[in-house]
């Protein structure tokens, strides 16, 4: 949160809008913008919050997404906050219901799930079993609800049990012979000539991916750290299915520990979507995560 400084220098007070932004578990950085020697206005102080907010992206590693960008990711994070501090909770309550019913439609669809948005919306909400529904189809929109509360009350560290919990949780009773277990057997990912890393290396990288989360938790941009690490663990391809869902409810919890808005990737998006997985692959990690960005932007513009 902002706040006003005041420093005297001689017989003059020189105003400062400043924050302090956490840079690591016992590091803070403070930052801060000139606002004159008079007492500052609230139209002056608007107006040089966007400043600081620019200032506060120049601590960010920018080599992902640019400044401008950031602003618009923060500008989503602000008009969600406010607009849950003036909506009833019952409302809020439907709003989360209708995104998990999106969120498991649209992420399943993406794998080739063939049940329609209303279909799932009856399974989820409903607990209807629509008629001619594939067990497979229909047990991983249960799935789908489960791995989000499972997310939404996890308040502990990212763990690659968490991670084994949650493919778990998205696979059971979906044909799979090993749900929740790291592949010990090498896999390929049909569509593409990318190869996922042997499964001798698995865990290692998976280690290794945790602890570039926690290394950059308060250097990258919350944004862009979910996206990578989406990517990150796409592509290290840990279990014998499942990755894609896992990976997508991954980003959302670490967007929602970080109190961003949750997103989807609409399935309408796919090919994008895709196109965005195999910039990361071939190490064009700037062009990936502008992809997501223009995926996440029209999502949440349509809204």
């Amino acid at each position: 949160m902002a706040y006003i400084d005041r420093i005297k220098s001689g017989n003059k007070t020189f105003y400062y809008l400043g924050k302090t932004i956490r840079m690591g578990p016992n590091k803070w950085k403070k930052i801060r913008v000139k606002l004159g020697t008079k007492k500052p206005t609230k139209k002056l102080i608007s107006k040089k919050l966007k400043e600081l907010k620019l200032e506060e992206y120049n601590v960010y590693n920018l080599d992902y997404i640019n400044a401008n960008k950031l602003e618009i990711i923060d500008d989503f994070k602000e008009t969600y906050e406010n607009y849950l501090k003036r909506t009833p909770k019952t409302i809020i309550e439907k709003e989360e219901s209708d995104f998990i019913i999106r969120f498991t439609y649209n992420s399943n669809a993406i794998e080739g799930n063939k049940l329609t948005l209303r279909e799932t919306y009856f399974i989820i909400k409903e607990k209807q079993i629509p008629s001619g529904a594939p067990p497979k189809d229909y047990n991983e929109a249960i799935n789908g609800r489960e791995a989000y509360n499972f997310i939404k009350n996890y308040k502990s560290k990212l763990t690659i049990t968490f991670i084994e919990k949650l493919q778990y949780i998205l696979t059971k009773n979906t044909g799979l012979l090993y749900p929740g277990v790291i592949r010990f057997f090498p896999v390929n990912i049909e569509g593409t000539d990318f190869r996922p890393p042997n499964e001798m290396k698995v865990k290692k990288l998976l280690k290794k991916m945790i602890k570039f989360y926690y290394d950059n938790k308060n250097k990258i941009h919350p944004f862009v750290l979910a996206c990578l690490i989406h990517a990150q663990f796409v592509e290290i391809h840990p279990f014998e299915d499942g990755n894609g869902r896992t990976g997508r409810a991954l980003m959302n919890w670490i967007l929602m520990e970080a109190e961003y808005p949750k997103i989807f990737i609409p399935v309408k998006s796919r090919q994008q979507y895709y196109q965005a997985i195999d910039f990361h692959n071939d190490k064009k990690y700037k062009k990936y995560c502008n992809q997501i960005f223009d995926i996440v932007v029209s999502q949440l513009k349509d809204k």
